[in-house]
């Protein structure tokens, strides 16, 4: 066997490596979600799995389902969660969508879930699920899920009780310079059932303390309403360090008690 044949035949095997690995990652990883497991469970040969682009907490969740039979990956006729805590003496759910699949990889169900406390001594959390299969089996199952604690969800309630949810959304991980502020509002109706609000007004004021009874706000538009709950604005933080945010939601012109986040900058 000459050199120039031997060549040939290792740059046909890297190639064949090659492809074998670039199809193996790109099943169990697609680079466009970057996503982490969280828990899978197996019910009658099915076997459901829950990604996440980061650790679950309250707050605003990506969810990130995939059902495989085996090897192969379904795609079910109907999907559908509810999210449950249970507690010593109650439960409820939590706001949330339905999974839909995912524009970037319809391998995938994705949707949102906003959770409003912890897994702990209170309670713990399980998503219970039911799809239908192509064969038209039902099939329904738990999944265990951990919540972590956060700062990114506070609660406010109006003169008859009535519970108001205000979530920070976007900045994830605030740095100075600008960035894109938005703040997602839930209330309850029920014990099961969170809608979104997506009529209220926000009244913001970002604060730095600096000490000695000095401080300094900085440059910010007010979020407004953009449907589903979602209020979007921006913020430029003038510099790293810790903040707070206070926030006043106004519903039907009552002015709700004001809620604090307390959080760092961190420099870009």
């Amino acid at each position: 066997m000459n050199i120039q044949t031997m060549l040939g035949r290792l740059m046909a095997v890297a190639a064949l490596l090659f492809i074998a690995i670039s199809c193996e990652s790109t099943d169990n990883n697609n680079p466009d979600l970057d996503l982490i497991p969280v828990n899978s469970v197996t019910v009658d040969g099915y076997t459901v799995s829950l990604e996440s682009p980061k650790e679950i907490e309250i707050g605003a969740n990506h969810l990130y389902w995939k059902i495989k039979q085996g090897d192969n990956t379904i795609t079910p006729q109907s999907f559908t969660i509810t999210p449950i805590m249970e507690m010593a003496t109650m439960s409820h759910s939590t706001p949330f969508d339905q999974p839909a699949p995912d524009p970037l990889d319809d391998s995938y169900l994705s949707n949102l879930a906003v959770f409003i406390m912890p897994s702990g001594e209170m309670g713990n959390w399980t998503i219970n699920f039911e799809f239908t299969t192509q064969n038209d089996a039902t099939i329904t199952g738990e999944m265990p899920l951990d919540v972590n604690s956060s700062w990114k969800i506070m609660n406010t309630q109006d003169d008859t009780g009535k519970k108001y949810f205000i979530t920070w959304y976007e900045p994830q991980r605030p740095m100075s310079g600008n960035n894109d502020l938005t703040f997602l509002i839930h209330t309850r109706e029920s014990m099961m059932y969170f809608p979104a609000v997506s009529d209220a007004e926000l009244v913001i004021y970002p604060y730095m303390d600096m000490g000695g009874g000095s401080g300094h706000s900085t440059p910010f538009t007010p979020p407004v309403a953009t449907g589903n709950g979602f209020y979007e604005g921006d913020i430029n933080y003038s510099m790293s360090g810790l903040w707070t945010t206070t926030v006043e939601l106004v519903v039907a012109n009552d002015t709700l008690p004001e809620v604090v986040f307390e959080y760092s900058v961190i420099a870009k």
